[in-house]
């Protein structure tokens, strides 16, 4: 990336990390509400859907979504960031292979983050584009990682 689209991507991510808990439970809601059949590889598979918002499992993992989402972004632009955002994805990944977590599952997150995204920032084309370059990547990460570590289903 270049520096004017690493600067589009850290001014707009201050939107959704201003509120890292609302803005997770805004992507996994969403998620959900779209792929019901998603919650069964959670935690909080037990709890009814229109439950979750309040509870605390649900609310802690949607933080966490955040917090490596805003751990990406913080290294963006220093020495050695892909080496930062290969390890910070590969950790991802690696922890969640023994959900058995399909790559038709990942994909349909990633719609949903995008989505998300674009309408909590309000983000024009160009900055969907600047976006969707930066989750590709963070995607070739996890899939590398799971070819590697032990395949999704």
């Amino acid at each position: 990336m270049n520096s004017d689209e690493l600067a589009m991507i850290k001014k707009t991510w201050e939107i959704p990390v201003a509120t890292p808990t609302d803005s997770g439970a805004a992507i996994l809601t969403a998620f959900f509400n779209r792929f019901p059949s998603a919650l069964d590889k959670f935690p909080f598979r037990d709890v009814p859907l229109e439950e979750l918002p309040a509870n605390a499992r649900f609310r802690a993992h949607a933080g966490r979504i955040i917090r490596v989402f805003d751990d990406s972004i913080r290294v963006l632009g220093q020495d050695g960031d892909q080496e930062k955002l290969d390890e910070i994805w590969t950790k991802v990944a690696v922890n969640h292979i023994p959900r058995r977590i399909s790559k038709e599952s990942y994909n349909q997150l990633r719609a949903v983050i995008l989505e998300t995204l674009t309408a909590v920032c309000n983000l024009d084309d160009s900055q969907v584009e600047t976006w969707t370059k930066l989750v590709d990547h963070v995607y070739s990460i996890i899939f590398k990682s799971i070819n590697e570590e032990g395949d999704a289903i």
